[in-house]
């Protein structure tokens, strides 16, 4: 209503010039008085302006922008920035791996992972000499038996094979069977691993008199199986399970390695 009166004030100051008729000498007090009028409409229209846009002043702007600002949709709340918790850096994106030497490399989804490592038995220690002694050995399997013999040509019987054996590693060892009861060191049945020498008593074992002698061809934690030269049913150089007569006959068992 306000704004209308105004827009219609210049039209009315005409209307009345014209009603008026003024005389001559009026003129002039009356171009005067309605060119103050239009500067004092100017002066309104100006005003009713700038409070219609809502003006912000500088300074409030200077503030607003140094805060967080929360656009009610009425005025302008000043809120306090939070300092207290610290802004994380974003996470990098998950289709990328970082390396040591700082090259980003996209993650290949179809990749086959590396085989796994061999599994390593720790405590289990493989004695090389004991095992080309062995090996060794086994190479006289089918040669015969011949009382009092200990080579490769004639023969062997049990305490000149396990001596043949052990000379040939440079180990000197005794030719009869008998005196291997004092040879290397006892070994409990529980260590006992390919390269250690069974013995054997004649009739069993309460007597402690070695008869009978051979080299174990198992490894350690396994059924006892040994190598030896007999003139049984073997009749010549041959492998034995440790069982029946040979478990009733068995006196232990010697280091010489």
């Amino acid at each position: 209503m306000l704004q209308d009166k105004i827009r219609n004030l210049p039209r009315f100051i005409s209307f009345t010039f014209v009603f008026l008729k003024p005389k001559p000498k009026k003129v002039i007090d009356l171009i005067l008085m309605k060119k103050n009028l239009i500067q004092i409409f100017s002066l309104l229209t100006l005003f009713f302006v700038v409070q219609a846009c809502d003006y912000q002043p500088n300074r409030s702007n200077i503030i607003a922008a140094s805060r967080n600002v929360i656009d009610t949709g009425v005025r302008y709340i000043v809120v306090q920035r939070d300092t207290s918790h610290p802004v994380l850096p974003e996470k990098p994106d998950s289709a990328l791996v970082t390396k040591p030497d700082s090259l980003l490399t996209a993650k290949k989804p179809d990749s086959i992972p590396l085989p796994a490592k061999p599994v390593v038995k720790v405590g289990i220690v493989v004695n090389a000499k004991a095992e080309a002694l062995v090996n060794y050995a086994k190479t006289m399997i089918g040669k015969p038996y011949v009382y009092g013999a200990n080579t490769p040509e004639k023969g062997f019987d049990n305490s000149g094979f396990v001596n043949f054996i052990f000379k040939h590693f440079e180990i000197d060892l005794p030719k009869y069977a008998p005196a291997y009861i004092a040879v290397g060191d006892n070994v409990p049945i529980a260590d006992v691993s390919e390269g250690d020498i069974v013995l054997f008593s004649k009739t069993d074992s309460v007597k402690k008199v070695v008869y009978q002698i051979g080299i174990v061809v198992s490894a350690k934690g396994s059924p006892v199986s040994f190598i030896h030269a007999s003139g049984g049913k073997t009749n010549g150089v041959g492998v034995s399970v440790l069982s029946g007569w040979y478990q009733r006959k068995v006196m232990g068992y010697r280091r010489a390695l």
